[in-house]
């Protein structure tokens, strides 16, 4: 998901992971320093930590987070005991002028 841009630097958060991965726009890779600072990093070694992330969720990059994805895993928590709130948000059609 792309989760927005700070300092030339695009923001994306794995959908499965809620990791991410930071990125400009010549593919440099970065991560979150103290006070909003994003330090120069490797891209290989990031996308290893994503890797292994996943693995420890039994999924992989190539593993789709959709429906049926979203179903499992709350299956999972409530077996776990964990409770989910969940909203729905029905936006309304606006025309601004």
């Amino acid at each position: 998901m792309f989760m927005g841009r700070v300092n030339s630097i695009n923001l994306y958060k794995h959908g499965i992971s809620r990791t991410y991965l930071n990125l400009d726009d010549a593919g440099n890779c970065f991560v979150a320093g103290n006070c909003g600072c994003y330090i120069p990093s490797d891209f290989d070694q990031e996308l290893a930590k994503l890797e292994q992330c996943l693995r420890g969720l039994q999924a992989t990059l190539e593993t789709p987070y959709d429906a049926l994805f979203i179903a499992r895993k709350r299956t999972v928590l409530r077996q776990e005991g964990i409770r989910l709130l969940t909203f729905l948000i029905d936006p309304e059609e606006v025309t601004i002028q």
